[in-house]
């Protein structure tokens, strides 16, 4: 299946129109009227309803069970899956005052590990060295080897790039073993991790996932490519992540909304909500180069997430709140024993 890492379809002409959502369930679980599981939250021209955003804000803070690990996937070419990772962990590290792991198993160009610069991301090779020393979750210091420091939930939040080692052919080179115990690292230390896989890494990220969210761009191919991946997801087993899952349709303006709508009437009754993001310059042109603020470990108000415009800060933070309160309704995923 492929997964891709570029923005969104090309820029509108327009303001972009009102971000949708639909809340509703699995498809097992709806009624038959849809629009009982729609919540609109004004975009366009003007702010976002201000009681809409303090709604997604508290669901985003809801307290969640255990530690979950969450699934970006890129339905096609210029689906913005990287962004979305990026922003949406770096959103709620923010909100909720956790460190947030984001985990770039997408080499190449724009990878979340180039988005870090010049912060360097935490090595894989770092915490696995870590856990095998039995310093999971201990109190030391971080400076000395390169694991990051412990951090107590309800602080100001941190976001933390963690990267493997690629090889010289730029493929990964962790191995299966290699896979399994950072994902059980992952969730020893962090309370929420997002994960950014490649093609290479997309089965063994959804068999450790608790959580999926599929990203397609606001453009003609959008509905085909959701449904070809929804289609590989059910087929491969995966039809109890993908009907619990998020879709998002990035970069979304007055001409690209019959693409949205197309894209819609795929996803609905096949996912647990719809967010739709408006189109934003900044998320046309990613952050390569520019790279995550060289803060001290905290994130406190990031510049990046004030770049957006308001409208698309809001879509997000409808996302980060419907995600959250997706896994804050179900209890984390039994993974087996390593």
């Amino acid at each position: 299946m492929p997964v891709h890492r570029a923005a969104a379809a090309a820029p509108p002409t327009s303001q972009p129109p009102t971000v949708e959502r639909a809340l509703g369930g699995p498809a097992g679980q709806r009624s038959q009227t849809w629009h009982e599981h729609v919540v609109v939250v004004p975009g366009g021209a003007g702010p976002g309803r201000t009681d809409h955003d303090r709604r997604d804000r508290t669901w985003a803070r809801q307290p969640v069970d255990g530690s979950r690990l969450v699934a970006v996937l890129g339905c096609t070419v210029g689906a913005g899956q990287t962004v979305t990772t990026l922003i949406v962990a770096e959103l709620l590290a923010s909100l909720r005052g956790d460190a947030v792991a984001a985990l770039d198993l997408n080499p190449g160009p724009a990878s979340l590990g180039e988005l870090a610069a010049p912060r360097a991301p935490v090595m894989v090779s770092s915490l696995l060295a870590a856990a095998r020393a039995g310093q999971v979750g201990g109190s030391r210091p971080g400076a000395a080897s390169g694991w990051p420091p412990s951090h107590q939930r309800g602080g100001p939040g941190r976001l933390d790039v963690v990267a493997p080692a690629v090889g010289g052919d730029g493929s990964l080179t962790l191995s299966e073993l290699e896979y399994r115990r950072l994902f059980d690292v992952i969730l020893a230390r962090y309370p929420l991790g997002f994960a950014d896989p490649g093609a290479g890494a997309v089965a063994r990220v959804l068999a450790a996932a608790d959580q999926l969210v599929l990203v397609a761009p606001a453009s003609p191919d959008a509905a085909r490519s959701l449904a070809m991946t929804t289609e590989w997801l059910a087929a491969h087993g995966y039809g109890a992540l993908t009907a619990n899952s998020i879709t998002v349709l990035n970069g979304l303006s007055k001409r690209s909304m019959p693409h949205a709508e197309q894209a819609e009437l795929v996803a609905r009754g096949r996912c647990r909500a719809i967010v739709r993001v408006p189109w934003d310059d900044h998320l046309a042109e990613p952050w390569a180069g520019h790279g995550i603020p060289d803060s001290p470990g905290q994130l406190g108000e990031p510049s990046r997430l004030t770049q957006l415009r308001p409208q698309v800060l809001q879509a997000y933070t409808a996302l980060a709140g419907v995600l959250i309160a997706s896994l804050a309704s179900r209890l984390p995923q039994r993974r087996a024993a390593r």
